[in-house]
């Protein structure tokens, strides 16, 4: 199992939410999120932070199990005709990923918004109580669905909408 996960929304209005599991008895778990919204400027500042503040609460065993999701950009029609913007969402993957890479215990992974969004839902974040909390806030949602995705595909949490997290 996975302590805290972390999805990213890159872009210039960039979204991040740290999901941290509480496990209840019976199986069923709490997915409590940390959500921001920030500038493209202080995003890898609010990363470093979030990573400080695991790494400060590390679990005994040396461990402080911390993963990484980031939205892949991908070109295409769209984004070529993004330009400025498009280049600052290039610069500020690389920025993210340099700064979780630089932290111990970090896994940093890539996926696009079209693998993640297929799957993580507007149904599927309500069913796992994260709906509310990324209310008016587009990218910080976007952010939600990576970090749900990469709980469930890579933490060994159970998907919200199966039986088994009831």
């Amino acid at each position: 199992m996975i302590d805290h996960v972390i999805g990213i929304d890159p872009g210039p209005i960039p979204g991040i939410v740290m999901l941290t599991p509480k496990f209840h008895p019976g199986g069923r778990t709490q997915l409590l999120p940390d959500v921001v919204q920030c500038s493209a400027s202080t995003a890898p500042v609010v990363l470093y932070s979030l990573l400080n503040e695991i790494r400060g609460h590390q679990k005994s065993g040396g461990r402080a199990p911390a993963l990484v999701q980031i939205e892949r950009f991908v070109v295409g029609r769209a984004s070529m005709r993004g330009g400025k913007a498009g280049e600052q969402t290039r610069d500020l993957i690389g920025r993210l990923q340099r700064e979780a890479d630089a932290q111990p215990n970090v896994s940093v992974v890539m996926r696009s918004a079209n693998e993640v969004k297929a799957w993580a839902t507007d149904a599927r974040l309500e069913a796992a109580g994260l709906l509310e909390a990324t209310k008016g806030m587009r990218h910080a949602k976007d952010a939600c669905r990576h970090a749900l995705f990469a709980a469930v595909k890579d933490g060994g949490i159970p998907d919200p909408l199966s039986r088994r997290n009831s």
